[in-house]
């Protein structure tokens, strides 16, 4: 489909330049500035990630309608309603096409800087969180369903690691090994019976955009996975994504420790916003949420390196590789600072 066509649909302005904008791993996403100065999102949601883009969408307006009623202290980016009101458009190959509000002057990062800007990002996620506490999970589809499901996914990875379709095995065996020995909190996360809520499911820390001038976190963004899950399971991704030494693609690992004051900073932003809201079960075992994901993420890695790389997108042969031994380093760091850490969750819970 040209970009003339898409461009029609959303009724862009002529002269509309594409730039591509982000790092994220599975869309496209493209800023484009019109001849005067106007600035908008342009993004091609990966169809075969993503198979059901208008529960995306219906997610998306969902949860844009309930947040504004509350008047949260959150920028919510507009999608572009498009020619038929639908504000998705598909193309001959399948990709789904939309379009969102840019945020002028906000800025991502990949990883916290520093303290203050992971309380800025973990508050951030906080409030968007709280004010849909009260939305009900009915109200909103699978977009991916069984994203979390942490126990079928386990079973996925062994038949990858079975099947060893790539001939990568025999390079990986003891961080195969290391995933099978740990996987038992997938059962301990299923055990507990957690409640259903109305959650993000990918609140890293180049999911919200703060102010390039004040730094302050101005709005957690890409709704894509937004359906019912868990609010450990984001506490467990903002630990993965905000308080380590560095982002998930270091390769070197010696260099990979989860660091004790951005913790404390993500606790001592997230908790206070979210804390009403939370039952005595997530209180208690918000840490185990870091466990969760963080495993599952190099679990996810692991098992698509073995599958020849089909999930992710990659820059070289290793990539996932090494994220996957990126996320082990990051999960051994916490098992032994594990003591200190739930002694900062209670100051604050």
């Amino acid at each position: 489909m040209p970009l003339s066509t898409i461009f029609d649909y959303f009724g862009f302005p002529e002269g509309l330049q594409l730039e591509p904008l982000g790092s994220g791993n599975i869309n496209d996403t493209w800023l484009g500035t019109s001849v005067q100065g106007e600035k908008l999102v342009l993004q091609r949601i990966n169809t075969v990630v993503f198979p059901y883009p208008d529960r995306i969408m219906h997610n998306y307006r969902v949860v844009l309608a309930h947040l504004r009623s509350k008047n949260i202290n959150l920028e919510l980016p507009s999608l572009l309603p498009g020619i038929d009101g639908q504000g998705y458009l598909f193309d001959e190959e399948g990709n789904c096409w939309r379009a969102v509000d840019y945020l002028a002057g906000s800025i991502a990062v990949e990883h916290a800087e520093n303290p203050q800007q992971a309380q800025q990002g973990a508050a951030a996620v906080g409030t968007f969180l709280n004010g849909l506490a009260d939305l009900d999970p009915e109200m909103v589809q699978d977009a991916l369903p069984g994203f979390h499901d942490s126990l079928n996914r386990f079973q996925h990875f062994q038949k990858a690691v079975e099947q060893d379709v790539a001939g990568r095995l025999a390079e990986v065996r003891n961080e195969v090994a290391f995933v099978q020995k740990e996987s038992q909190v997938f059962q301990y996360i299923h055990d507990l019976g957690l409640p259903l809520r109305v959650v993000h499911n990918d609140p890293k820390i180049a999911n919200v955009l703060f102010d390039a001038h004040s730094g302050e976190a101005i709005a957690v963004i890409d709704w894509d996975t937004i359906q019912a899950g868990s609010i450990l399971s984001d506490f467990g991704d903002m630990v993965r994504s905000m308080t380590p030494t560095f982002s998930e693609d270091e390769a070197d690992v010696q260099k990979v420790e989860v660091v004790l004051p951005l913790f404390e900073g993500l606790a001592s932003g997230f908790v206070p916003k979210i804390q009403a809201a939370l039952s005595p079960v997530e209180k208690d075992h918000l840490l185990q949420g870091a466990f969760w994901i963080i495993l599952e993420q190099m679990m996810r890695f692991l098992g698509d390196y073995l599958s020849g790389d089909a999930y992710y997108k990659v820059r070289y042969v290793e990539h996932n590789l090494v994220r996957a031994r990126n996320q082990q380093a990051l999960y051994q760091s916490i098992q032994k600072r594990e003591e200190e850490l739930q002694a900062i969750l209670k100051r604050y819970c």
